[in-house]
């Protein structure tokens, strides 16, 4: 099908300053809280603050792009290389 040619929007247009948002990112929090409901026998509920703890890795995974993304030149980000080890033996 037939697309009409246009420039490209300002808002899609990546240049070399370009840096995912995890780019040398800090520590992490070590959770969070989300309401939660508590039920009573007579099925009424009142809501509580209950804590998520973060339970991901702190550490870089995306190992197939440190080398090799602009976006990822320059990251100071300590990576996961048991990961990635792991992860290659898989193939």
């Amino acid at each position: 099908m037939p697309v009409e040619e246009h420039e490209v929007h300002e808002k899609v247009k990546v240049d070399g300053s370009f840096r995912y948002g995890c780019h040398s990112r800090s520590d992490y929090n070590t959770g969070y809280f989300t309401p939660e409901r508590r039920y009573k026998p007579d099925g009424t509920f009142y809501v509580v603050q209950t804590r998520i703890p973060f339970s991901n890795s702190p550490d870089c995974r995306s190992f197939a792009l440190w080398d090799t993304d602009p976006a990822c030149a320059g990251c100071t980000t300590k990576k996961d290389f048991e990961y990635r080890d792991r992860m290659m033996a898989l193939r």
